[in-house]
């Protein structure tokens, strides 16, 4: 765990945090999905204190906190826990929003929920951020277009909604979803960053 004192610089408080999302990454890959999830939100913890103003290199700061977001929600993922892993694909779209597996996990876990309109904004804005990544072109392709206003899309600010109205805990899936159309994973999206 990083000193609270600060008595260690960014660079070496960033290594430690590296080194534990490697940790995550080989639970990931062994499978041990909770084991990864308590590594990550070690790391996430430990590097919360990079993340004040003044303290070092924001940019690879916030690269890294977007890469345990998105690797947590790779896990979450593979427990079918949809909600809370769209959760992290937009955390992790908040620190780094051109981290296009964020964006790729963020709309197959909406399709998953039935949730085909969030779906479509994870792939879209995803798009604006990389407008050639093959997978969210392929990813985005495959959505068609926008719901006909079932009331389960995207929030309309417009009206006076909040950001809130985006997080997944308040969303609400219809009682009687249709099922949702399995994407396959890509390859290289079911491992860690």
């Amino acid at each position: 765990m990083a000193p609270e004192d600060g008595s260690h610089s960014t660079q070496e408080a960033c290594a430690h945090v590296t080194e534990l999302k490697e940790r995550g990454n080989r639970k990931l890959a062994a499978k041990d999905f909770e084991g990864a999830l308590r590594i990550y939100a070690e790391a996430l913890r430990d590097l919360d204190a990079l993340l004040e103003p003044g303290r070092g290199d924001a940019s690879s700061v916030k690269q890294l906190a977007a890469a345990l977001h998105s690797n947590s929600a790779q896990a979450l993922m593979k427990q079918k826990r949809w909600l809370e892993a769209i959760d992290r694909c937009y955390a992790a779209l908040r620190y780094y929003p051109s981290h296009s597996k964020s964006s790729w996990r963020g709309a197959s876990c909406a399709v998953e929920a039935g949730m085909h309109d969030v779906a479509i904004a994870f792939a879209e804005n995803g798009l604006l951020q990389n407008p050639s990544c093959a997978e969210l072109l392929d990813l985005r392709s495959r959505l068609g277009p926008l719901s006909d206003g079932d009331g389960y899309g995207a929030p309309d600010f417009a009206d006076g909604g909040s950001d809130d109205e985006i997080r997944p805990a308040s969303w609400h899936l219809p009682a009687c979803t249709k099922e949702a159309k399995r994407m396959p994973l890509k390859p290289g999206k079911e491992k860690g960053d």
